[in-house]
Parts: C-alpha cells; structure tokens; sequence
C-alpha cells in the first residue's frame, strides 16, 4: 500500500524482525463523520435532520495487500506481509449545536496474513482492536452563509493492538480546517491539516536514516454532485505528507462512490478506492461501505400555537392557522405551496394552503407594509427555464390571493430561479426543500 511501509520490511533483513516491524499502522483510512463524504470531514452544515441531537455511524472496508515488501534491488514487489484487512468503524456523536459537534470512532480489525517464511509468519487470521478516535467539529461560518469555513480538533489514543500493525502506539493530536463552497450543481470540499504523534519514529537499522512520522500535513478535496433527492456521487482525493518530505513514504487514495439515502434517518455510502497512485508498493484495493442514522428529538418543525401577550412579533406570532406563522419578517409555513409538476399551476392541497395564507394576512393588515412572494426552484433543468417558472408560480400566488379579497398593491412577485438555495444540496431533502415559495414581509 506505502512505500514507507515497505522500506521498513526491506530493512527488516538487517535487524530482527520483531524491531523492524513493531509499532506500525498500516490502516491509515480513518472514515469521516461525514453524511456525505468518506474520506474528508465536511462543514458541520447539514440540516440532516434539523431536530436531531445523536449520530450513529458503521463503517466497512476491506483492504486488498496493505502491507508489502519491495525488493532491495528492484524496487519491483516481493511479497505481502499482510494479505488483507477488513475493519469495522463504530461512531457517534453529539449535536450540541448547529455550529459545534463531538464525535467519538473504534475500529475493530480483520487481518489475514499470508506465508512469508522469511519472516517467520504462516498463513493465519486474527482480529485485534484499533486506536479510539475522538473530533469536533466548529463552524465559523453562519447557517446561511455560501462557503463555509470548519476547524476539526482531533486525537486518537493508543488503544489498538501493536503486534498487529493496527496502532503504532502514538497519541495522535491533529488540527484540520474544512473549506465548503456550495455551487449550483456539486459540492466542493478542501481539507488542509497538521498532526503530530508522539512515538511514530522508525529507526530500521543504524545504515539507513529513521524513518520519521512524527509530523504530519493532511491534504484532500472532494466533490458531492447529487442525482436525485436520493442518489448522489462522490469524487475524493486524500493525502499524507511526512516532514520532511519524501515522496516515498507519502501515502493518498482516491474514492469514487456513490451515496443513497434509505429514508429520513439513514444515509448508506459505498464505494471503490485505489491507493498509492503511480507508486509501485501496490494498489491497494479497497471497498467501503458506510451508514449513517441520525436519532430524532421530538419534533420541533411544527408551528407553535398562537399565544397572546403584550411581547413583540419578533418573539412569537400575532396570528396563526394549522400550518401559517406570521412573524415579523416572514411568513412561515410548515408545508409548501404545491404547483404542478414543470407549471405554474396550483394543485388543490396549494390552494388550500394559499386560502390559510389569505386568511392570517387579513387578520393582520396593519402589521406590514408590503409582502414580497418569492418564488425558488432547485438546481434540476435549465437555469433560464427555472428562473421563469419561480416567476410564474410567484405570480399565480399572488393572482390567487388577490382572489381572495388581499390588495394587489400590498402583493409584490419576484422570481429566482435557482440562484438561492435555503439549503445545501447534500441535505437529502435539498431538491424538495429548495423548490419552494416564501413570503417575506416588508415592514
């Protein structure tokens, strides 16, 4: 998989075997916390739920020839020193807020090991616990805000078995920065990161110079394009630059995968990834497969009853009905206002929610000057199309309420088109949510 892996077993010839290879992790996959990447963390952005406070996560992956030895003279590949291992991941975390996040990750290990007689090892499997993970998250960036910015602490504790090449017995404490950017039709993804751990210095022989993971820089970036409201794919690129540098013990993988969400509480990822790219240590092969359920409060969507005091509107509503708020910028609606598929056309369920609408204006005439109904698609078909129909469905409404007995001159319709997501489309509900018509309220 590594070349650093693999110079370390060349030099295994020269000092005995148990020195040369203990202390070693050849499992440097460590999955995100992510809903929707695999390799990088994400923003903390997703609204995916909103009122959920527990994450639950499981990860697979499998991983073909991760420890090899090159030959001496050649550099070509000798043998693998492990065929193959098979991790399970287990995480949960902690919604503390919209902005701040705690995530704690075990990797339990699979590992098939091959005859290599020149090291002493038969043919054999065992399994063997790996190094706890423990990360937060901290937005800097607003909710509403285009490109967001996250910084990511990060640890990992010496827990895992060393004679197994699952922990190389360091305290791993890392700082990494996520940068976000929302666009019209993918989601793009940096991360850039500094690590240090305390042991992870190999001195194979007193000929060769100590091989030095001590310090580490973390480099990735990844896209998220979205299908459908269920199906999306994702493109990443990972890297680990020892320092100092040398290009033969810096490991990268690229994943290519897609995403499906099961239903509003669980998200499944899967995918290929090759590692090592152009290196000839080996490919390692690798699948991954990972679910997400996120764990409900009770349901906090819902439009709270009217309530009468002397408070400003910009604490609680002055006038409501089953599904309309008003309040002193918007107003806001707890279902969406439904057309016909690709028209302008109000369904019956739009009008009657309109007719709720119409009602809650009227009681309130005097709290507003003017309510712009604006109209938003998501990012599926043309831009110019979208931007015509948010107009025309913004002036349905208003020809509709108008109707109902509201005066024209207090009705403004605007469209948008698809120029202003509410929400990120890697919320699996982003295609539902995006499409939508809002009233906003002109003081």
């Amino acid at each position: 998989m590594k070349k650093i892996l693999s110079l370390i077993l060349v030099s295994a010839f020269l000092i005995p075997t148990a020195q040369a290879v203990n202390s070693i992790n050849v499992q440097t996959f460590n999955p995100s916390t992510s809903d929707h990447f695999v390799l990088l963390e994400d923003a903390y952005r997703s609204e995916w739920p909103k009122n959920s406070k527990l994450y639950l996560g499981a990860n697979y992956n499998y991983a073909s020839d991760p420890f090899v030895a090159l030959d001496s003279i050649s550099g070509l590949r000798a043998f693998s020193v492990i065929d193959s291992i098979q991790t399970f991941d287990l995480m949960v975390g902690f919604k503390a807020s919209s902005r701040f996040g705690l995530f704690f990750g075990l990797p339990i290990h699979f590992i098939k090991y091959p005859d290599v007689a020149s090291l002493g090892i038969t043919s054999h499997s065992t399994s063997a616990m790996g190094d706890m993970k423990i990360l937060g998250k901290i937005r800097l960036t607003d909710d509403d805000a285009t490109a967001h910015i996250t910084l990511v602490p990060e640890i990992h504790l010496p827990t895992g078995n060393t004679e197994n090449f699952v922990s190389d017995a360091s305290t791993y404490l890392g700082l990494r920065g996520v940068l976000e950017r929302q666009f019209e039709k993918f989601t793009l993804n940096i991360n850039i990161g500094f690590a240090a751990a305390s042991n992870s210095i190999y001195q194979t022989s007193v000929a060769t110079a100590p091989i030095d993971f001590r310090k580490r820089l973390n480099f990735g970036i990844g896209g998220f394009m979205p299908f459908t409201d269920r199906w999306g794919m994702n493109l990443e690129f990972n890297s680990l630059n020892m320092i100092p540098f040398d290009k033969n013990i810096n490991p990268n993988e690229l994943y290519a995968g897609l995403r499906h969400v099961l239903s509003d509480d669980a998200i499944l990822t899967f995918g290929p990834s090759i590692g090592k790219i152009g290196g000839s240590s080996g490919q390692n092969f690798r699948f991954i497969a990972g679910i997400r359920f996120n764990i409900h409060d009770v349901d906090s969507t819902a439009p709270k009853p009217m309530l009468t005091s002397n408070a400003p509107m910009t604490a609680m509503p002055i006038a409501a009905s089953p599904r309309v708020v008003m309040r002193a910028k918007q107003i806001e609606l707890s279902t969406p206002v439904n057309f016909q598929e690709n028209s302008s056309l109000l369904t019956q369920d739009g009008k009657d929610l309109l007719d709720e609408v119409a009602d809650v204006i009227s009681k309130n005439s005097t709290s507003f000057k003017k309510i712009l109904i604006d109209g938003h698609t998501n990012n599926k078909g043309q831009p110019k199309h979208n931007l015509w129909l948010s107009l025309e469905r913004a002036k349905s409404v208003k020809h509709y309420l108008v109707g109902k007995g509201i005066s024209v001159a207090v009705l403004e319709a605007r469209g948008f088109g698809q120029m202003k997501p509410k929400v990120s489309y890697t919320n699996p509900k982003a295609m539902e949510i995006n499409r939508r018509v809002e009233f906003n309220i002109v003081q």
